[in-house]
C-alpha cells in the first residue's frame, strides 16, 4: 500500500506528527494536536446501542480499580458514543471530502431541527451560525486593505531610501516629498549631495555603491527572516494554495508566523530590486488572514470543507488589493485557485473583494484616488489595422512567457539537486548583488517595477519624466526596451525560486509592457514616416493615431496570460485598470493568441509546474487525463498491504504495526485467509485511539481490539468471558465500515475521475468482497505524471529519428565529399 507522505516545499518541515515538529512552537492551521476529534453520529449505528455500550463499560469497571476518574472520563469521552469520527488530519495528508461534507450537512440539519423546536432562540442560533463566515470575510477584507496600504507605502519608502532622503521628513518617500515640486525638487537630498560631492562621475559612483549596498542589505534581511523563522513564506505561495484547496494539508503554511514574515519580507525583497513583485503574495497573505480568523470559531475551525470555502473567498481579496480589481479577484478564485467552488462562494468572494477594495480606497495610500499606481485612462480608440500588431504582440509574449516558465522551473529543479539547496541565504545575496550591478546603469531596470509599468502604460502628454515620449531617441528607447525585456525574463527566472517572499505577476507585466511599448513605438514611427500607407488611411490627421500605452497594456496582459495560463481573469484585470470597455476586444485577442502559443509548448502554467516539481498530490480539473491501464495494474497488491483483522488483534499488536509500518491507513479484513473486507481505518485515527488507550489504566497491552460492527466490546467481563479479562479497545467509531470499493477491471480513467470529482482519499479494489489491493491519490498522480513524461518522449522521438537518419545518410557519402562540404556527424 502506498505511503501517503509527501515531499515538503524547500525548507519546509517534514511532518507535524514528529516530536520535533510538535515542539517548535507550531502556528499551524489547528492547535488541538493528535487528540483533536470531530464528527457526529453515524446513521448506521443505533443511538440506543451506543448509550448501552457506554453504560456497560461504566458498569463493568470495578470500583476499586487503580484507574482514576480522569482515566474513565478520558475513555468515555471518545468511546462508542458517536459514529464515524476522525482525528485531526496528519500533516501532508489528504482530507476526506465526503466525510467532511456529510458532517457539515448533518450539522446544518441538526441546527434547523433545533431552530424549529426552540422557536426564537433557535432562529437566533441559526442567524449567529450563518453570520460567522461573513464576519470572517469582513475581517479579511479590512485586514487586506490595511496590509496592502502598509506594504505599498513601506516598499516605496525603502526604494526611495536607496537614492536619498527627504529634508521635510525622513519618513516621506521621494514621490510624497516632491508632491508640489515643478521640475526641481529641493527637498529631496541625494546621498552624494549630503556628502557634498562636486564631481559628477564621483556622484554617479557613490549613488551606484549606495544602491548596491542597500539592495544587498534588504535582500539579506528578507532571506534571513524567511529561512530562520518561516520557510513557508518564501515565494509566491499560489501553487501551494491550489494544492491545499484540492484537499491537501500543509500545517504552518497559513499560520501567524508565516503571515508576519511574509508581510515584512515582501517589503524588503521588493525594495532590494530583485525582479520580483508584491502582487502575487497578496493571495497568500489573504489566505493566511482567513485561516487565522477561522480559529476563533470552533465549528469552522474543525470543518476542512468550510475552511476551504473561506480560503477561496479570501483569495479574491488578495487580487482585489493587488490590482484594484475586485471582479477580477472573484474570477481569479474561480479560474485559478479554487478546487471546490459552490455557488455561495462566488457571492462571498465578491463581498470579501469589495470590502478589501473599499478599505484600500478609503485609506488612499497613493493620495491619487487610485487603488494601484498603474491605473490609467485612455481617451483614444483603436483602429482595425492595429489588430494585426496586437496578434504579433500576443505571439511574442506567448513565446517569452513560455521561455520564462521553463527557465524558472529548470533553475528551481537545479537548486533542489545541487549544493545551492543548502545555501539559500548566500544565493539570495549573490543574485541581489548581480541584479543591482546590472540594473543601475539602465534607467528601465533601475526603476522599481510598479513605477516602470505605470510609465509604460501612460500616454505621452506635455510632461514626460520617463523619456519614453522623446522623438529624437525613439530608436534607442525601442532597443533599450527590448533588451530590458530579455534581461527581465532572465532575472525573473533566476529570482522565482529564491528564499524570499515575492511573486512574478508584476515582473511578467513589466516584461510584456516593455515588449508592447516597443511595438507601439515602432508602429508610431511607421505612421509618422509613411502616413500615406493604405493601412493608415483610416487615421485622422488632426488626432494621434497610435497610442503606445495601449500596446504596453496589451503586452502586459499577454505576458501575464502566457505565464499563468489565465484568460478571463487577465482580461478583467486590464479592464478594471483602464475603465474602458473599448479596449476589451484587443486585449481578449492578444490574450487568446498568447495562451494558445504558450499551450503549444505545454498546457501547464507556472503554478502547475511548481506543483509538479515539488510533487504535490494535485489533479487539475482543467486537464483531461487519458490513462490506458485498469485498476488491477495500478493498485498496490493486498500481499504488500499491512491489514488488520477483526479478531485476534491486541493493543500491543496495533502499537507494533504503527511502529513498523509507515502506511497512511489500514484495510480491515475478516481473516487473512479469506481477505473478506470489513472496513478501513486511517493511520491517524488508529494511532490516536491506541495512544489514548495506552495512557489509560483500563487497558493493558493484551487488551483485544474491536474493529467490526458485529463485535461488542462490552461483553468483556461478563459470564461469557473469564473474570478479570482485559477490557477491549473499541475502534469502531473510527472505522469506515463502508469504504468506496471498485472492481479489479474498472477503467483507470473512471478511478481518476472519482478522485478528482468526489475528493476521495483512497479506493479499495475487491473481487467478490475479497480485498485485492488499494489505490490512493498518490498512485493516480504518479500514473498521470509518468504518462505525461512518456508523451513528451514520444514527441521528441521523431526528432531523434530524423537526426539518426541524417547521420546514416551522411555515412553513405564518400569521406572526401563530406570533408569538402564541411559535413560531420551530429
Amino acid at each position: 500500500m502506498s505511503d501517503e507522505r509527501w515531499p515538503t516545499a524547500p525548507g519546509g518541515p517534514a511532518s507535524s506528527s514528529s516530536p520535533a515538529a510538535r515542539a517548535d512552537g507550531s502556528d499551524g492551521s489547528d492547535s488541538e494536536g493528535l487528540d483533536g476529534l470531530d464528527g457526529d453520529a453515524h446513521p448506521m449505528v443505533p443511538m440506543r446501542r451506543l448509550r448501552l455500550s457506554e453504560e456497560a463499560l461504566i458498569g463493568s469497571r470495578p470500583r476499586d480499580s487503580s484507574g482514576s476518574a480522569q482515566d474513565l472520563d478520558m475513555i468515555t469521552g471518545w468511546l462508542y458514543n458517536r459514529p464515524l469520527q476522525r482525528a485531526k488530519y496528519d500533516d501532508f495528508s489528504t482530507i476526506d471530502w465526503i466525510y467532511d461534507n456529510t458532517k457539515e450537512r448533518r450539522y446544518r440539519s441538526e441546527l434547523r431541527t433545533r431552530a424549529r423546536a426552540m422557536g426564537r432562540l433557535g432562529r437566533l442560533e441559526v442567524a449567529v451560525s450563518a453570520s460567522k463566515p461573513w464576519l470572517i470575510l469582513l475581517a479579511v477584507g479590512v485586514s487586506m486593505g490595511l496590509i496592502a496600504t502598509c506594504v505599498s507605502v513601506s516598499s516605496q519608502w525603502l526604494i526611495s531610501i536607496k537614492s536619498g532622503y527627504c529634508r521635510k521628513g525622513f519618513y516621506l518617500n521621494r514621490r510624497f516629498c516632491c508632491w508640489n515640486a515643478d521640475s526641481v525638487c529641493l527637498d529631496w537630498v541625494t546621498w552624494s549631495e549630503l556628502l557634498h560631492v562636486r564631481w559628477r562621475w564621483v556622484e554617479w559612483v557613490l549613488q551606484y555603491i549606495v544602491f548596491v549596498f542597500d539592495a544587498n542589505l534588504f535582500a539579506a534581511i528578507s532571506t534571513y527572516l524567511v529561512t530562520e523563522y518561516a520557510p513557508y513564506a518564501a515565494g509566491q505561495g499560489i501553487a501551494e494554495i491550489k494544492t491545499i484547496m484540492s484537499g491537501f494539508t500543509m500545517r504552518r503554511f497559513l499560520g501567524l508566523r508565516t503571515l508576519c514574515v511574509k508581510c515584512v519580507g515582501v517589503v524588503l525583497s521588493v525594495a532590494s530590486g530583485l525582479s520580483l513583485g508584491k502582487e502575487g503574495t497578496m493571495v497568500h497573505i489573504a489566505c493566511c488572514c482567513s485561516n487565522i480568523y477561522t480559529r476563533m470559531f470552533r465549528r469552522i475551525r474543525r470543518s476542512e470543507v468550510k475552511r476551504r470555502e473561506l480560503l477561496s473567498a479570501a483569495s479574491a481579496a488578495g487580487i482585489s488589493v493587488a490590482f484594484g480589481a475586485p471582479i477580477a479577484g472573484v474570477l481569479f478564485s474561480l479560474e485559478q485557485v479554487s478546487y471546490y467552488f459552490p455557488a455561495k462562494t462566488m457571492w462571498r468572494s465578491l463581498f470579501c473583494a469589495t470590502v478589501a477594495a473599499v478599505t484600500l480606497k478609503f485609506l488612499n495610500p497613493f493620495r491619487t484616488g487610485k487603488l494601484v499606481p498603474f491605473q490609467v485612462t485612455y481617451d483614444r480608440t483603436w483602429d482595425l489595422f492595429e489588430l494585426w500588431f496586437f496578434v504579433a504582440i500576443g505571439v511574442v509574449c506567448g513565446v517569452a512567457g513560455m521561455a520564462q516558465n521553463r527557465l524558472a522551473l529548470f533553475l528551481m529543479e537545479l537548486r533542489q539537486h545541487s549544493v545551492l539547496r543548502n545555501l539559500p541565504r548566500g544565493e539570495v545575496v549573490v543574485v541581489a548583488l548581480v541584479t543591482a550591478v546590472i540594473s543601475y546603469p539602465s534607467v528601465y531596470l533601475r526603476a522599481d517595477m510598479v513605477t516602470l509599468v505605470s510609465n509604460l502604460f501612460t500616454e505621452c502628454t506635455g510632461q514626460d519624466d520617463s523619456g519614453l515620449c522623446s522623438r529624437d531617441d525613439r530608436t534607442g528607447n525601442v532597443v533599450s526596451l527590448l533588451l530590458t525585456s530579455a534581461v527581465r525574463v532572465l532575472l525573473t527566472s533566476v529570482a522565482c525560486g529564491l528564499a524570499v517572499p515575492a511573486g512574478m505577476f508584476t515582473p511578467s507585466m513589466a516584461t510584456g509592457a516593455s515588449i508592447g511599448r516597443a511595438f507601439g513605438m515602432v508602429v508610431q514611427t511607421l505612421y509618422e514616416t509613411h502616413p500615406e500607407w493604405r493601412m493608415f488611411s483610416v487615421c485622422r490627421p488632426d488626432v494621434p493615431c497610435i497610442t503606445p500605452g495601449v500596446y504596453a497594456l496589451v503586452g502586459a496582459a499577454s505576458m501575464l496570460a502566457s505565464t499563468t495560463r489565465m484568460t478571463v481573469t487577465v482580461v478583467v484585470i486590464m479592464f478594471e485598470l483602464t475603465d474602458a470597455v473599448i479596449y476589451v476586444l484587443p486585449i481578449m485577442l492578444a490574450v487568446t493568441v498568447s495562451k494558445s502559443v504558450a499551450d503549444a509548448f505545454g498546457k501547464d502554467g507556472y503554478f502547475e509546474g511548481v506543483i509538479s516539481l515539488h510533487g504535490y498530490p494535485f489533479l487539475s480539473k482543467d486537464h483531461e487525463y487519458v490513462l490506458r491501464d485498469t485498476s488491477d495494474e495500478l493498485m498496490v497488491r493486498a500481499s504488500e498491504v499491512a491489514v488488520l483483522t477483526t479478531r485476534g488483534e491486541t493493543l500491543q499488536s496495533v502499537t507494533d504495526l504503527l511502529g513498523t509500518c509507515s502506511f497512511s491507513g489500514f484495510p480491515i479484513v475478516r481473516s487473512r485467509r479469506t481477505m473478506a473486507l470489513a472496513g478501513y481505518i486511517s493511520r491517524s485515527d488508529l494511532a490516536m485511539v491506541a495512544q489514548r488507550a495506552a495512557l489509560s489504566s483500563l487497558y493493558s497491552s493484551d487488551s483485544p481490539c474491536c474493529f467490526a460492527q458485529g463485535d461488542d466490546p462490552t461483553t468483556s467481563g461478563s459470564a461469557a468471558e473469564p473474570a478479570g479479562a482485559p477490557q477491549a479497545v473499541d475502534f469502531r467509531p473510527w472505522v469506515d465500515a463502508a469504504p468506496i470499493t471498485i472492481s479489479h477491471s474498472t477503467d483507470l480513467n473512471l478511478v481518476a475521475e472519482m478522485f478528482r470529482q468526489l475528493g476521495v482519499r483512497y479506493v479499495l479494489v475487491v473481487h467478490q468482497a475479497a480485498l485485492l489491493g488499494i489505490i490512493t491519490k498518490k498512485d493516480i498522480v504518479r500514473a498521470v505524471r509518468m504518462q505525461a513524461r512518456s508523451r513528451r518522449r514520444r514527441l521528441e522521438l521523431p526528432g531523434l529519428l530524423a537526426c539518426d537518419a541524417g547521420n546514416r545518410l551522411l555515412s553513405l557519402l564518400p569521406q572526401s565529399v563530406r570533408q569538402h562540404a564541411g559535413l560531420s556527424h551530429h
